[in-house]
């Protein structure tokens, strides 16, 4: 309950919070959340962007089973069901009634699927391992439409830091590739936009 008071103090006082970055996505746009969880960050994505299209990809029991793993109380240490994350999800997504489409599986099949220069947006946030965040940006170069921003979570600058890799990822994406980093903040956030 402190930490709620703590935000909306925040949010009062107008500092800087983690949806902060969403300010600077395009409105009404076609975006896209890779990996969900409980829908918290969803529900923020519907509010402030207000999306024409939204599209929600997670693994759920896909790739977890009847249960997380035990990622201490971020999962109710093992005990938090599957399910029960994608229920709170689909709630919390459901009470926009915006143009939002769930999908249960894959994101680099779901993503695969999508005709190129698709999404005006995408925020990743899933599973946070530099061979995954690889896979997912070189898919997402062909489906952003021109001006296109790449979004997401646990940028982390310590190279042994468990989420460490999702930096070295961005940062080979964007050498190769010709795109650059314009916004980090201290919620382990980025995001970055094509530079040709």
């Amino acid at each position: 309950m402190l930490g709620k008071i703590k935000y909306k103090a925040k949010q009062l006082l107008g500092l800087k919070t983690r949806e902060s970055l969403l300010k600077i996505l395009p409105k009404n746009a076609v975006c896209a959340e890779l990996g969900v969880f409980r829908g918290d960050f969803s529900q923020h994505i519907l509010r402030i962007t207000k999306p024409k299209e939204a599209h929600f990809i997670d693994v759920w029991w896909v790739e977890f089973g009847e249960n997380y793993p035990d990622w201490g109380a971020y999962t109710n240490y093992g005990k938090l069901k599957t399910r029960d994350a994608y229920n709170e999800s689909k709630a919390k997504i459901d009470k926009y009634k915006a143009n939002s489409i769930i999908h249960v599986g894959s994101d680099l099949d779901y993503l695969s699927s999508f005709k190129d220069h698709h999404f005006d947006w995408v925020y990743i946030d899933s599973s946070h391992y530099y061979d995954h965040t690889v896979k997912e940006l070189a898919i997402l170069n062909r489906k952003m439409k021109p001006g296109g921003i790449i979004s997401g979570h646990d940028w982390y600058d310590e190279e042994n830091h468990v989420h460490g890799g999702v930096k070295k990822a961005i940062v080979e994406f964007c050498t190769a590739e010709k795109w650059e980093v314009f916004y980090k903040d201290e919620f382990s956030q980025w995001a970055i936009k094509k530079t040709v």
